[in-house]
């Protein structure tokens, strides 16, 4: 993503304001991060302890992870930033690498929970009978290596210290950026708008009490579009308008980072314990978070298949 690059910004001169600016952004992600890992660790912990068969499981499982692996990168830029160590390249650019994998991940997951609550919703007995076994662990997988693969691709094509002058990358960062906006803001983010909208708009009319996963998807799908969407804009608008400052917009991204990474994390414990009756364990909240029916004893056969 050419984040490395950026964040080379006069790191000498810390005489001007806008570097501590930078340096009050970056300290903010990173307290924000601390408690987003901590969370993120706990939920991922718990998804695996209490380990359902459930699709929605699966998936709120690997986007806890994608956090987790987002936040690495945070510690490492402030690191840089704050404490003016130096860090080689080669390892730099690979925990970036890995900070593009979480965050892509993370939006191609939620894309698919949007489409599968759809189609459990509209189409529920198409769904129940037609959709194959270990579907989901499947696509987690595919969504895993798509990620990876475009997460390579952007970061080769649009960090030139990453590879020899000599020997250019067969994409550049222009035709990569294009690949960009095209997968990320002209197809996954209407499909994952337009299932929402879908979700609600049935509620509205049909009068159908909306269940705890649809508010969690429903308030996921706001986090993504407050700051997972504004991050995709920033990183094209690096290679895209000239004479912006690159440093204090690569800043304010891993800001954007820990803010979503802590707040999906903090949906599950809000959603999961709204209206908690004191009978119920708090730990029962990724259960009550997940829950395709807003009475327990009435979840869909569906949610309860084999993944």
């Amino acid at each position: 993503m050419g984040e490395a690059n950026a964040t080379y910004f006069s790191i000498a001169d810390t005489t001007k304001p806008s570097f501590f600016l930078k340096e009050i952004v970056i300290i903010s992600s990173v307290v924000i991060g601390i408690v987003g890992l901590i969370g993120n660790g706990i939920v991922t912990c718990l998804f695996c302890y209490r380990c359902k068969n459930s699709r929605f499981f699966v998936y709120f499982q690997n986007i806890a992870f994608s956090n987790t692996i987002v936040l690495f990168y945070v510690f490492v830029f402030f690191q840089r930033t704050c404490f003016h160590r130096g860090i080689k390249l080669r390892f730099l650019y690979i925990i970036e690498m890995l900070q593009t994998l979480g965050y892509n991940t993370r939006f191609y997951l939620l894309r698919t929970v949007c489409v599968e609550r759809c189609l459990m919703v509209f189409w529920p007995a198409w769904n129940k009978r037609y959709r194959p076994q270990h579907t989901t662990f499947l696509v987690c997988g595919v969504l895993w290596s798509l990620s990876c693969l475009t997460s390579v691709v952007d970061n080769l094509a649009c960090s030139s210290d990453f590879i020899k002058p000599n020997k250019p990358f067969l994409i550049n960062c222009k035709n990569a950026s294009i690949m960009r906006i095209v997968i990320d803001l002209a197809i996954f983010l209407p499909l994952v708008v337009s299932c929402t909208s879908a979700i609600l708009i049935r509620h509205l009319t049909q009068q159908v009490p909306l269940a705890r996963l649809d508010i969690t998807i429903v308030a996921t799908v706001v986090l993504c579009i407050l700051s997972d969407t504004p991050i995709r804009i920033a990183h094209n608008i690096i290679y895209w308008l000239q004479g912006i400052d690159e440093g204090f917009l690569t800043t304010v991204t891993q800001l954007f980072h820990s803010v979503h990474s802590m707040a999906s994390a903090l949906i599950l414990v809000i959603v999961g314990c709204w209206k908690k009756t004191s009978e119920e364990s708090f730990f029962m909240f990724l259960e009550r978070a997940l829950e395709a029916e807003e009475n327990m004893a009435l979840r869909t056969e569906a949610d309860e298949e084999p993944t």
